[in-house]
């Protein structure tokens, strides 16, 4: 289901049905398996490099998966609005933060979230691609922020060390085109650095930072085999200081953005 409307999507718009059951199909592929908890040590190293570009009070958090960005944005202090789509994440967002008065959990597609108050932080990681307006959204998204606020946003790299030896492998056409697992879980749209900077850009936001962390040499199931014969963690963090000498062959990306001196965006509500 998620891999035919991807693949649709490319060509022509969905409806807001198509999307939302695209959305829920995608909510289970791939999240929740050994494969996705391998990912989440690359992810902490991305949490470790944005947490002081947190600015603490009401925070926006876009998806869920598990709770580790949720996390670092209470550590800073405040509250957390999350909004997802997927039944099974909303579940396990409600279940993860069960009697904490800190988080609301609300089930919506992002482009129909109304907000009843601005944002300190609002915190985009890895959900942009999967949103078919993507441009038109952050334009939307930029009367959510505080004037003072900032926008944390990550995403995977398409021309990231691992994607480029794939196709020079055989294994994929062009590094920035869809593989399977981009199908499988909804990944609409591709970034580079450079595509991910000039988006937030031409949405209207001042861009202040756009940085790749850890470089990933081979797919996860790759790098899951090569754990079972000598120490991952070890290799990994040789990775991830490598990533500041090879910046465009890096796995993750993050910016960070803030609206414009003087920015006139309408109220939210």
């Amino acid at each position: 289901m998620a891999e035919s409307y991807a693949h649709k999507v490319a060509a022509e718009p969905i409806s807001k049905e198509e999307q939302l059951k695209a959305v829920e199909a995608a909510g289970h592929k791939y999240y929740y398996t050994s494969a996705q908890e391998f990912d989440d040590i690359n992810k902490k190293m991305v949490i470790e490099e944005i947490r002081r570009f947190i600015k603490p009070g009401r925070m926006l958090e876009l998806g869920y998966i598990n709770n580790i960005w949720t996390n670092a944005l209470l550590a800073a202090g405040g509250c957390v609005d999350i909004l997802e789509a997927a039944s099974n994440h909303v579940e396990k967002a409600r279940e993860d933060f069960s009697g904490n008065p800190q988080v609301s959990v609300f089930q919506t597609l992002f482009e129909d979230y109304i907000p009843q108050e601005k944002y300190d932080t609002m915190l985009m990681s890895g959900v942009i691609k999967h949103i078919p307006d993507d441009i038109g959204f952050l334009r939307k998204a930029r009367a959510w922020l505080k004037p003072d606020g900032v926008v944390i946003a990550c995403t995977q790299n398409s021309r990231s060390f691992h994607r480029r030896l794939g196709t020079y492998m055989g294994l994929e056409l062009a590094p920035d085109a869809h593989n399977k697992r981009d199908r499988e879980v909804f990944n609409i749209h591709q970034y580079d650095r450079y595509k991910w900077r000039a988006l937030f850009l031409e949405a209207g936001y001042e861009v202040v930072k756009v940085e790749g962390v850890f470089l990933k040499i081979l797919s996860t199931e790759q790098m899951m085999y090569l754990g079972e014969k000598y120490d991952v963690l070890k290799i990994m963090e040789g990775l991830r200081q490598l990533t500041q000498e090879l910046q465009d062959y890096a796995w993750y990306l993050f910016l960070i953005a803030h609206l414009p001196t003087g920015d006139l965006s309408p109220q939210a509500g």
